[in-house]
């Protein structure tokens, strides 16, 4: 406990808006939302509801934030979108226009076997398996603003369920209106045929990594051209960072066609001369007339979704040989927060 008695009046007045999105005014969910959201911001802990009971004022128990958050009288994708949509109205817009989305998935680590979404994956071919659930998030970024605009829990029981959620909230996000142009960002986990196109229907451009087994329009793989490129066709660009730091990579590029794609501008990049085609990244765009440089720079938003789900999240990791020892004391933990996982990005 900090000593808070009230909402704080900047919290309060920039939530006011929003609270026809709160449908029980006997159990005053507009407060306990506003309670929660600083409780989050003040917790030194990993944002669960049991730490951010002991901020909040002692006469709001855990079991109260805990009946808000399970309650179905408040649809939190509707806020989220609401929040996110008047946080772009007042941000500065940037001088260029051009605004950045960027989408990525993460691994939220649960500590209960009975979570309905759960299942035994990793985040990439080093890391330990743990079990979690996966989350699809995307934020809007420019300059040094990351803005979170949609969330969604994926199901490991549908195919292509990630790709399926990406596009849904690629059609239902509305740029503000100071923008000029949009540029979509992601790894080759997204990077599906339908995906690209329908961004190319929607008057975006796109960056993204795409797998080496593609083919080119007349039947050859992309690692055909990974494998046997010589080392001396690449060249040494520079680019840059979100924060404005340099960073020189080592590049190819060609413009060729796609097996579904059309033409497009292929990036090979990797970090040193001497990297094999293993260490060698595959970038995909439809900008023209766009350097290397600048199409590394696009790139390199990305990172910008791996720090908002490391921040805001707050993600825990369970090893598969330490989850069965505290299964027992530890049963049901899932119930308590994950949804309210998806209040966290209001930070």
């Amino acid at each position: 406990m900090l000593g808070l008695t009230c909402v704080p009046p900047k919290v309060y007045d920039f939530l006011y808006p929003f609270k026809p999105h709160f449908g029980c005014p006997q159990a005053r969910h507009f407060v306990l939302f506003c309670w929660l959201l600083v409780g989050l911001m003040l917790t030194p802990d990993k944002g669960t509801l049991k730490g951010v009971s002991r901020i909040v004022p002692p006469r709001l128990k855990y079991w109260a934030l805990l009946r808000m958050v399970r309650s179905g009288w408040w649809d939190e994708h509707a806020l989220l979108h609401a929040i996110s949509a008047d946080v772009l109205r007042t941000l500065p817009p940037p001088s260029n226009g051009v605004l950045h989305i960027v989408g990525d998935a993460t691994l939220k680590g649960k500590r209960g076997e009975q979570h309905p979404l759960g299942r035994v994956a990793r985040i990439n071919e080093h890391a330990q398996y743990c079990f979690g659930f996966e989350v699809v998030l995307l934020i809007a970024s420019w300059e040094r603003f990351r803005v979170p605009v949609a969330v969604a829990v994926i199901d490991p029981q549908q195919q292509g369920h990630q790709n399926k959620l990406f596009r849904q909230m690629l059609e239902e996000f509305v740029p503000p209106g100071w923008v000029q142009q949009v540029i979509v960002e992601a790894d080759a986990g997204f990077a599906a045929t339908e995906t690209l196109k329908l961004i190319e229907q929607m008057g975006y451009g796109y960056v993204f990594a795409v797998a080496r087994t593609r083919k080119f329009s007349d039947g050859r793989h992309l690692k055909d051209l990974v494998q046997h490129l010589p080392r001396k066709a690449y060249r040494r660009v520079k680019s840059v960072k979100p924060d404005g730091r340099r960073r020189d990579y080592w590049v190819y590029e060609c413009r060729r066609k796609l097996h579904g794609l059309g033409e497009v501008t292929i990036l090979l990049s990797k970090q040193r001369r001497n990297y094999g085609p293993k260490r060698t990244k595959i970038i995909v765009t439809n900008l023209r007339g766009v350097s290397a440089g600048d199409i590394l720079s696009h790139y390199a938003r990305r990172w910008g979704v791996e720090v908002c789900q490391s921040q805001p999240i707050k993600m825990t990791w369970c090893p598969l040989r330490s989850l069965r020892r505290t299964m027992a004391h530890l049963r049901g933990g899932f119930k308590r927060e994950h949804i309210g996982d998806i209040h966290l990005f209001f930070r």
